[in-house]
C-alpha cells in the first residue's frame, strides 16, 4: 500500500506568497499527497488567489480567525493521509522533501518524527542548521525542530494536538514536547536533505515577535511549564530559577547580536563567504 501525505497549510493574509507555497507541493517528486489549505479569516484576497489552485489533490477551508494552532488542528482533522507535514502559506517545500522523508519511515515504521535543517531566503538568506540529536531533557529548554517536520497522523488521532491556547507562539514547541514525550523510545530522525525554504521578512515573525516581548515570553513560558510541570520536574526540580538564568543569557546574545560591532562582523563574514 501506497503511504499518503497531509500537506496542512495554515494561511492568514499570505495571498502574496500561496501560489509560490502551492506550486512547490506540485512540483514534489513523490506524487501519492493533498494538500489543505486553511484560511485562518484572511482579509487580504488569499480566498481568491485559491480558488486559482484548487483541484482534486488541494482542498480549500475557511475558518474565523482562531489562531495557527487551531487551523493546523482543522486540517489535520480534514486529514486522509497517513502521515502529515505542516507547511507555512509563505514558505515552500523542496522538490525531494515528501520523497526523502517518506524513506525514512518506510525504512522504520517506528519512526515517530522526521525533520531537517531548512533554508532562510527572502530578507536574510542562509542555511539554518538543527542538531541531530537531542533529549527530552533539552527539548524542555528550547525548541529542537521546525514546524514543518513529518509525522505519523496516528498520533492526532490519539489526542495530541496543537494548544490552541498558545495565541502568541511557540504553539509547535509545545505540540513536539507532547509527543516526543508520551513516546520516549521511538526514532526521531534528522535527514540531510533540506526539506524546506523558510521565508524571512523584513519585518518580526510571530515567534521573533514573542521573544522581544518579556511579557508575552513569559506567558507563554508559564503556560507550557504549567501544562508539563510534572515532566518539568522531573528533569528540572528548580525550574523557575532556570527559566530565569535562560531569559537573562538570551537578554545578554541579543545585546551582542543587536552591537554595531558584531553588524560590522557579520557583514565581513557573509562578504567573503
Amino acid at each position: 500500500m501506497i503511504s499518503k501525505i497531509s500537506i496542512i497549510v495554515p494561511c492568514f493574509n499570505h495571498a502574496l506568497y500561496l501560489e509560490e507555497c502551492i506550486a512547490s507541493i506540485m512540483a514534489q517528486s513523490y506524487t501519492n499527497w493533498e494538500c489543505i489549505i486553511i484560511d485562518d479569516g484572511s482579509t487580504d484576497n488569499s480566498s481568491e488567489v485559491v480558488q486559482r489552485l484548487i483541484n482534486h489533490k488541494i482542498r480549500y477551508i475557511y475558518q474565523k480567525n482562531k489562531g495557527v494552532s487551531c487551523a493546523r488542528n482543522n486540517g489535520i482533522k480534514h486529514a486522509k493521509g497517513d502521515y502529515i507535514l505542516p507547511l507555512d502559506a509563505d514558505d515552500t517545500l523542496n522538490p525531494l522533501a515528501l520523497e526523502k522523508m517518506l524513506e525514512v519511515f518506510t525504512k522504520n515504521k517506528e519512526t515517530m518524527i522526521v525533520f531537517s535543517d531548512t533554508i532562510m531566503f527572502g530578507h536574510i538568506n542562509n542555511k539554518s542548521k538543527v542538531e541531530e540529536r537531542f533529549s527530552i531533557k533539552e527539548l524542555l529548554l528550547q525548541n529542537k525542530l521546525f514546524c514543518t517536520s513529518m509525522f505519523p497522523k496516528k498520533y492526532f488521532d490519539q489526542g495530541i494536538m496543537y494548544d490552541e491556547k498558545l495565541t502568541y507562539g511557540l504553539e509547535d514547541w509545545e505540540f513536539w514536547i507532547q509527543l516526543i514525550s508520551s513516546h520516549r523510545n521511538l526514532p526521531v530522525t534528522k535527514i540531510e536533505y533540506p526539506v524546506f525554504n523558510y521565508r524571512s521578512h523584513p519585518g518580526s515573525s510571530r515567534n521573533n515577535d514573542v521573544f522581544r516581548d518579556d511579557h508575552k515570553k513569559e506567558i507563554i513560558y508559564q503556560m507550557i511549564y504549567e501544562k508539563h510541570k510534572a515532566l518539568f520536574h522531573e528533569f528540572y526540580p528548580s525550574y523557575i530559577s532556570l527559566l530565569k538564568r535562560k531569559t537573562f543569557y538570551e537578554k545578554k546574545l541579543e545585546n551582542i547580536y543587536n552591537s554595531k560591532l558584531y553588524r560590522i562582523y557579520d557583514f565581513l563574514i557573509n562578504l567573503f563567504r
